[in-house]
């Protein structure tokens, strides 16, 4: 219909074509009968042929304003086609941010060629993946949310249930078992804590320069405890001294997050080799384990939320699933990369390169 944009544009296109014209045919209007009345008093003999010349300026002038009059008409439906041409991108960009804004993410707009208005077009089904991305995202982080909530939830509960109609005796075992499903509770909402806390617009590294040996080296001692009272044995391979600029203690929960995961997956007599080799412009570490390992395809889906290979989610093989999406965070917040490799019945390697 022509309305809105396409109306605006449209009166905008006539006028200014119109005006243009309009000008014209008056500016050429008086350089005609100026030049006329010159030619009248510049040659006697005019009076002879006064009738001829009048005429003859009659027809001229009326041929200009007839032609300027055409001019507007078709100046009109040019920009009647224009304006809808230039305004029917725009139409369904509009209508179509109005769908992302009730919801329906899965609409896109059509893109052709390279101007600006096809850029916008490009723009605005990117935001319209992302954003489709993100809502899949919150509703699967909802729902891991939920599952992980359950069972120890459901497990403090029967049990307080068991107590109080008698049916169990709050022996020192059961209370035990109690504290830690509430440990793990409270290490979720720590972890999704850090994990909001990195996604922030507000999250800035307090990077110094420090000793990443020394980093690494105090990260091992605080679990190692965990790793004798195992049976696994926990190695090191790197210089006394290596000099970066990192946020110390952002980079020691990245250690003790490995380091906890590569227990976890390493049986009893196993062993995790922590190494790392300094090159031209970066360093790179890796954590090396004689663990059970996972799929190759699971390889890329690990530093996702809650992602766990074991998909029973048994919880003898690891806590939330989401220290490793927080470990990918603080190494990119670095300008760092990270990434494992894998093998089922092989073991991992994990490996971190960060910039000097």
């Amino acid at each position: 219909m022509f309305k809105g944009l396409h109306a605006r544009l449209s009166i905008v296109l006539i006028l200014a074509a119109s005006s243009i014209l309009v000008i014209a045919g008056l500016i050429i209007m008086i350089e005609v009968h100026h030049h006329f009345m010159m030619f009248q008093k510049d040659v006697p003999e005019f009076k002879s042929i006064r009738p001829l010349t009048i005429h003859f300026e009659r027809a001229l002038l009326g041929s200009i304003l007839w032609t300027s009059i055409g001019a507007i008409i078709l100046v009109c439906f040019i920009s009647f086609f224009v304006a809808r041409n230039l305004s029917k991108p725009l139409v369904e960009m509009r209508k179509a941010a109005e769908k992302m804004a009730s919801g329906g993410l899965d609409v896109r707009v059509k893109t052709i060629g390279n101007d600006e208005l096809n850029e916008l077009g490009y723009s605005l089904n990117q935001l319209a993946s992302k954003l489709q991305f993100q809502e899949t995202s919150r509703k699967t982080m909802t729902s891991d949310i939920a599952h992980e909530l359950r069972t120890p939830l459901a497990t403090i509960k029967s049990h307080l249930e068991a107590f109080e109609d008698g049916i169990f005796q709050p022996t020192e075992e059961r209370i035990h078992s109690l504290k830690e499903e509430i440990d793990r509770l409270i290490l979720l909402v720590q972890d999704l804590e850090h994990l909001t806390a990195m996604e922030s617009p507000q999250f800035i590294l307090d990077r110094k320069k420090v000793n990443l040996s020394e980093i690494m080296s105090k990260s091992m001692d605080t679990i190692s405890g965990a790793y004798i009272q195992k049976g696994v044995k926990l190695e090191k391979d790197y210089r006394s001294f290596i000099g970066m600029n990192l946020d110390a203690k952002r980079i020691t929960q990245v250690f003790i997050n490995l380091f906890s995961n590569a227990l976890k997956y390493t049986p009893t007599g196993g062993k995790v080799m922590v190494s790392a080799a300094e090159e031209k412009d970066s360093v790179l570490i890796s954590v090396r384990d004689t663990g059970t390992g996972f799929p190759k395809e699971d390889v890329k889906q690990v530093f996702e939320r809650f992602y766990r290979s074991e998909k029973s989610r048994n919880r003898d093989y690891g806590g939330s699933g989401i220290g490793l999406a927080i470990a990918k965070k603080i190494i990119e917040a670095h300008e760092g990369q990270i990434w494992i490799e894998s093998e089922l019945g092989m073991g991992t390697i994990v490996y971190i390169r960060l910039m000097k």
